[in-house]
């Protein structure tokens, strides 16, 4: 197996076999992954440099299970990041956690047994599109984000909740495919400005879009539209 690591520049490092373990290392500028790896019981890459890709190039990150407080990828106080590339994430007590940062896109990936998949805080411009997540306790979750989309994912039989969102604003989450939750789309009273739009939504178990579990309605501060729903609170969403 060769691990190739590529800058914005024509220099290129290849590293033979024992293969390198990416658990609790930092990477940089443009990175490819071309082997699967498995990090027990610690966490595994850091992104604390602007600028970066990373590249799964169809490989795995896994971890030991989600009842362990580790995560696959963190991603903190930086711009312009994007992690792609057909990979697989899973097995973390957090997928992807995004903190304190701007323009990050996380697209065409597979989230599988987490407990969150990818968690966002006190960020904005996150773009998340043409991701598969699926059997997480949760699939996405926002906390104080704004100006970001969550557009075309597939989540299947994800326990608690597709996609949630607490304390956000100006927030759009269309064309998504949302099936097996207890909450399929969630919005606290803390957010508003959310648009929700052109939704699909099926063989759900509790609510399907849940605007601030029955207390005051924040529906006049969202815009919901579009969706094909049955259940929801208020009624008068579906």
């Amino acid at each position: 197996m060769i691990l190739a690591y590529t800058g914005f520049g024509s220099a290129q490092l290849s590293i033979e076999d024992p293969i390198p373990t990416l658990c609790n290392k930092s990477v940089e500028k443009t990175y490819i992954l071309n082997y699967s790896t498995s990090c027990d019981y610690v966490n595994g890459v850091t992104i604390s440099n602007s600028n970066t890709n990373f590249d799964f190039n169809a490989s795995s990150l896994l971890g030991s299970g989600y009842l362990n407080p580790h995560m696959g990828i963190l991603i903190s106080n930086v711009s312009n990041i994007t992690v792609y590339g057909d990979g697989r994430i899973g097995h973390f007590d957090t997928g992807v956690l995004i903190n304190n940062s701007k323009n990050v896109n996380v697209s065409n990936m597979n989230f599988t047994g987490n407990k969150v998949s990818i968690k966002v805080i006190n960020s904005s411009d996150v773009y998340i599109t043409n991701n598969y997540l699926s059997t997480n306790t949760a699939g996405i979750k926002f906390y104080n984000v704004n100006n970001s989309i969550i557009s075309a994912n597939s989540f299947d039989s994800n326990d608690i909740s597709g996609i949630s969102l607490f304390g956000s604003y100006d927030d759009k989450i269309t064309n998504n495919f949302i099936s097996s939750s207890l909450n399929g789309v969630f919005v606290d009273t803390n957010s508003n400005n959310i648009t929700i739009d052109s939704n699909k939504f099926k063989r759900n178990f509790g609510v399907e879009i849940n605007l601030g579990d029955g207390k005051e309605t924040i529906e006049p501060l969202n815009l919901v539209s579009n969706n094909t729903c049955t259940i929801s609170i208020p009624e008068s969403i579906c």
